[in-house]
């Protein structure tokens, strides 16, 4: 029997301006708990990285299933609106 997809979400910080990309997940778990402490990353860093949160299907590629559903923008001045498609968002 597989989770159940509505709870789960991840938070992953971009660096955006570097030929790597760097980035890094921030936090796993329930929406309200990763939407917190992705804010309170993207604080610490004062814009340096962008921050996208997703929602999670379990057992699968996140590239298979992109499922976008909040994101914090860099100073670059990235940005991301509901409805908009995951692919070329972050990094």
């Amino acid at each position: 029997m597989s989770a159940p997809t509505s709870g789960l979400y991840f938070a992953q910080a971009f660096h955006h301006g570097e030929p790597d990309h760097r980035s890094y997940v921030i936090s796993i778990g329930s929406r309200e708990r990763v939407e917190a402490l992705a804010r309170a990353e993207h604080a610490k860093h004062g814009g340096e990285y962008g921050v996208a949160i997703y929602q999670v299907v379990p057992d699968a590629a996140v590239q298979e299933h992109p499922r976008l559903v909040a994101y914090f923008g860099s100073a670059m001045g990235e940005r991301w609106t509901a409805g908009q498609q995951a692919q070329g968002i972050a990094a």
